[in-house]
């Protein structure tokens, strides 16, 4: 039997990185989910057994926490494992480290189970009875739970998008880092060359497919760093997002750029 626990190396190559030569959330996002596919894909419980089985994984919430970005022409490695597997849902945890062996951040992420062809989620210990194998109990995760993003209570419009050709994945619906891409499109380039996102939580609570109009909606920080998006499909809620910035130090990202040198 492989470890529970497995860790995949990223290259931040300078094209993926941001205007500051930094990677972005939506790239930490992709690798999360890229060491996510890989560590179930190995254990045999990943996209190939369940698309036979007739099911696949579907994101429930995720929620990513950095306390520094790394930079371009660097590596970093990041460390999964599943922590709980219950009747609908699974916790998957993930440690972002550079290659200093310096912990980056952390992540979060709940996924259910779904039948391809009624699209409702089936039991996890029944269709999956060797995840319960891998399941990690040595180890833990200062993200100790998602809290659910609840309706906004003022909201103002902010922008609206339709779900086009590169917004899907293979399972015909729109890809959970898309939502994210487009969330944090509302926020002008100033608010990402002073700040920087230290947690982002999502919620994912319905299937944006092709062709749908998708309507992002703010409620104002009240002086906070805590903004909330509601992104909705007519009425009804896509995803719910809550980001959470923290202002730059200048210093400290001299200090990490010296050092990965």
């Amino acid at each position: 039997m492989l470890p529970k626990t497995a860790s995949f190396s990223f290259e931040l190559e300078s094209y993926l990185c941001d205007f500051n030569g930094r990677a972005t959330l939506p790239l930490i996002g992709t690798f999360i989910l890229q060491a996510a596919t890989n560590h179930a894909q190995k254990r045999g419980f990943g996209f190939d057994s369940m698309s036979a089985s007739g099911m696949a994984w579907v994101l429930s919430r995720l929620s990513i926490e950095m306390t520094e970005y790394p930079e371009h022409n660097s590596c970093i490695r990041v460390e999964t494992w599943v922590e709980a597997v219950a009747n609908y849902f699974t916790r998957r945890c993930f440690r972002i480290i550079n290659s200093n062996e310096i912990t980056l951040g952390h992540a979060l992420s709940i996924w259910a189970a779904i039948d391809l062809n009624t699209r409702q989620p089936v039991d996890i210990p029944t269709a999956c009875p060797e995840l319960k194998d891998y399941v990690e109990t040595d180890k833990s995760c200062p993200i100790s739970s998602i809290a659910r993003i609840p309706p906004l209570k003022e909201a103002n419009p902010a922008d609206a998008y339709i779900v086009r050709y590169s917004d899907i994945d293979i399972n015909r619906h729109m890809n959970s880092i898309k939502y994210i891409e487009h969330v944090l499109n509302l926020f002008d380039i100033e608010m990402f060359n002073q700040n920087q996102i230290r947690k982002f939580d999502i919620n994912y609570l319905a299937e944006g497919i092709f062709g749908d109009k998708i309507e992002l909606y703010m409620q104002p920080p009240a002086g906070t760093s805590e903004y909330l998006v509601d992104s909705r499909k007519g009425a009804d809620s896509v995803c719910r997002s809550r980001i959470i910035w923290q202002t730059i130090d200048p210093q400290a990202i001299r200090s990490a750029s010296s050092q990965q040198q």
